[in-house]
């Protein structure tokens, strides 16, 4: 009973160093690049079942038969491709707002006039703005 307990602690400790180790790294990775990075011994199947937990867990995507990236630089990638900055204004080129949003924020701005707003996309990027500045207080 106790071993298993250390085993399964072993096995959390690990998928926590792959994701810390992986997390910002731009390239794909694959299991033999890891196995050389690795500091401690560990075989390639504990190795290879933390990636797909990982993978299951939706904290790396596996790109093929051999190698993995990270969600978060995948996000990262993707918001790259959307945004363009010009000068101070953010431009989101077919940024998809959910449906269920847009019909709130369209209630909202024929329910109070008095906010001054007649389109929805400039509600939202003021919202966004509103919030990033919250956010950095």
């Amino acid at each position: 009973m106790e071993a298993s307990l250390l085993f399964e602690r072993f096995e959390s400790r690990l998928k926590k160093q792959i994701l810390e180790f992986i997390g910002d790294r731009e390239d794909p990775f694959d299991l033999e690049f890891l196995m050389n990075q690795c500091l401690q011994p560990v075989s390639d199947i504990m190795i290879h079942n933390a990636l797909c937990e990982l993978a299951d867990e939706g904290k790396i995507i596996r790109l093929n038969d051999r190698y993995y990236l990270s969600t978060r630089v995948l996000m990262r990638r993707w918001l790259r491709q959307k945004i363009k900055n010009l000068e101070d204004d953010v431009i989101f080129d077919e940024l998809e707002i959910p449906r269920r949003l847009i019909r709130q924020v369209t209630r909202l701005l024929k329910e109070r006039p008095e906010l001054g707003y007649i389109d929805v996309a400039d509600f939202v990027r003021d919202a966004i703005r509103r919030a990033v500045s919250k956010l950095r207080m």
